[in-house]
């Protein structure tokens, strides 16, 4: 792994793997970021593109600046990088604090299609795709969704592609959780749209009722059939995984559990489904054909992501490890030596 320290402004570039075709992550901004905390953001990343057998890797961009600098950081990484982006090795999408806008000077080099960012009924189409993959991980533990309840931690617009995903193949949204509480009902997509687009994080207030949002922790409690997890790296820690007992899980972002958490839930005989097969639909797009359309390209998610837990999900070191080892074979056949830690929190 590379750590470039940018010149024009106070920031980083990490390329995870030596000799790739590309580099892809996102880019984000605030004062105190340090490369450490994002190594595994450009491992997800990497472990994405083995797990599609695409000699590309991950990378991640961290710009340390103020709010109000944040124009000022991105004209000089844009002209920093201007042989990187405008040739398309290295492409970067809106990170944290960090909106298209802002992102402008850099993403007009952006050479992927970039159907993902296609509007589809208030979430892009990117966050449409993690809902097909996270919907077909899941069935691929479950054998099926119809009927079952599901959990949904870090609900946002990629939460909300999961309740519509999981809600079309049978399943009840039983619970979602953002970081101001968790709230228990019975939900369908519409409702929790609406919610979302009225209140975002503070959606769980208005869908607890009157008695109030319960503690956030509870999202893990065990009387669900699924949990998917992705508010943050590591969002899923070692206490949440002795909550979840044999609670499947679902990982839909970076490195969302960690790696107590894994150790706890394989310990326990509980699945778990990597976030780097679950959340693989929009790299799919970014190289995809641009006759492609977005049923194709979901088709093409669900076969994927099916294919995947097929191969994996019966391994006895657990579907997450035996994703690793997948992706990890695909590594050798174009790197030396593997790269150091897989994408946990």
């Amino acid at each position: 792994m590379e750590t470039r320290q940018l010149e024009t402004t106070p920031g980083f570039v990490i390329f995870d793997l030596p000799g790739a075709q590309h580099y892809v992550g996102e880019a984000r901004l605030g004062s105190r970021l340090i490369p450490g905390n994002a190594t595994m953001l450009a491992r997800h990343t990497t472990y994405i593109f083995a797990m599609l057998e695409q000699q590309r890797s991950g990378a991640s961009i961290g710009l340390r600046s103020d709010a109000a600098d944040a124009a000022a950081a991105v004209e000089a990484l844009a002209a920093e990088l201007a042989v990187d982006f405008s040739s398309g090795r290295l492409s970067t999408s809106p990170g944290l604090r960090l909106d298209a806008e802002l992102l402008a000077p850099v993403l007009a080099h952006d050479q992927r299609n970039l159907i993902g960012n296609d509007d589809r009924d208030g979430i892009s189409f990117n966050d449409e795709l993690v809902g097909v993959g996270a919907a077909a991980a899941a069935a691929g533990l479950l054998g099926d969704l119809e009927g079952k309840r599901v959990a949904i931690e870090g609900f946002g617009p990629a939460g909300l592609g999961i309740a519509r995903e999981t809600a079309a193949a049978g399943a009840v949204v039983a619970r979602i959780a953002t970081a101001k509480g968790c709230a228990n009902g019975r939900f369908d997509p519409v409702t929790l749209a609406d919610a979302w687009a009225s209140a975002a994080e503070r959606c769980v207030e208005a869908l607890s009722g009157d008695d109030g949002p319960e503690q956030q922790w509870k999202i893990w409690a065990d009387d669900v059939d699924v949990v998917f997890c992705g508010s943050k790296p590591g969002a899923m820690s070692g206490e949440g995984a002795s909550v979840a007992a044999s609670v499947p899980v679902v990982a839909y972002s970076a490195a969302a559990v960690s790696s107590k958490a894994l150790a706890v839930l394989r310990a326990a005989g509980t699945p778990v489904a990597a976030d780097f097969v679950a959340a693989a639909g929009p790299a799919l797009c970014w190289w995809a054909d641009e006759a492609l359309t977005h049923g194709d390209l979901r088709s093409a998610v669900t076969e994927t992501v099916d294919a995947a837990m097929s191969e994996t999900v019966r391994h006895d070191d657990g579907p997450f490890m035996a994703a690793c080892y997948r992706a990890e074979s695909f590594l050798r056949t174009w790197q030396d030596e593997l790269p150091f830690g897989r994408p946990l929190g």
